[in-house]
């Protein structure tokens, strides 16, 4: 068995050569310290010095109305802080943690401007899981200058054209929370311009969902195997990837 899947691999990655080279995303700001999730300084500067150029990043909101770098005050909080809360904290209660933690520094709105600020070569495409436009309206209220680096990701097909009249021209529909039918998407989608439609690996597998690269390009996440992200390129055209530890480059 192991002869027959070096086999199968090794043609995957001989035939990944002739397809276009995905656009590789830093998920959650990228993998740090063998840990995922963690939307922290230490990560993006990891994830900006192994190449990367398009990260996405996860906001939550605190109890107070703001804005921090967090998947979800529930697994993820517990994970990266080794605490329970019933609730989202206040803001100053999470940058008090963020202060205290040994090993890295999960981003406040703030923090994570500051770091968006001297690279200008960086897109940001941005994942709210509530208060979606909301949360992009307070970002470019509040940082102004992270406009042009941001491309969010909308979760409803009506939150389309609130984002497109804000400004916005680069806009990715991720699928995860749409609960319509699979035809659906095809309809809805052509009538917008889309920088890409985000799904699951089992989603870009789909017959229906596949007919979308007539007029889209397809992301999936979240990869971190080698031969996963080869077979999506190659036989099923995925041309992003969100990843928390993959190279930015394929192998050779």
């Amino acid at each position: 068995m192991k002869l027959v899947y070096i086999g199968v691999l090794l043609v995957v990655m001989m035939g990944h050569k002739a397809a276009a080279k995905p656009l590789m995303i830093a998920h959650a700001g990228g993998g740090y310290a063998g840990i995922s999730y963690s939307n922290s300084i230490e990560a993006l500067n990891d994830s900006y010095a192994a190449g990367f150029r398009y990260i996405e990043m996860d906001f939550s909101w605190t109890s107070d109305g703001h804005l921090v770098c967090l998947h979800d005050w529930g697994k993820t909080f517990k994970k990266l802080f080794n605490k329970k809360v019933k609730q989202a904290l206040s803001y100053t209660e999470f940058e008090q943690l963020v202060d205290a933690h040994p090993y890295f520094s999960p981003c406040t709105l703030a923090s994570f401007a500051g770091w968006m600020s001297d690279k200008p070569d960086v897109k940001v495409i941005t994942d709210i899981k509530d208060d979606n436009l909301k949360g992009i309206d307070l970002m470019i209220a509040q940082y102004p200058a992270l406009k042009a680096q941001l491309i969010p990701q909308f979760y409803q097909p009506e939150e389309y054209p609130a984002l497109k009249d804000m400004g916005f021209t680069d806009l990715i529909w991720i699928l995860y929370q749409y609960q319509g039918a699979k035809q659906s998407v095809l309809e809805l989608s052509q009538r917008m311009d889309l920088f890409a439609v985000s799904m699951r690996a089992s989603q870009a597998k789909n017959k229906i969902l596949q007919q979308l690269l007539k007029w889209h390009r397809i992301f999936v996440y979240t990869i971190n195997d080698e031969s996963t992200r080869l077979k999506l390129i190659d036989r099923y055209q995925v041309s992003g990837i969100y990843t928390d530890f993959l190279s930015i480059e394929l192998p050779q």
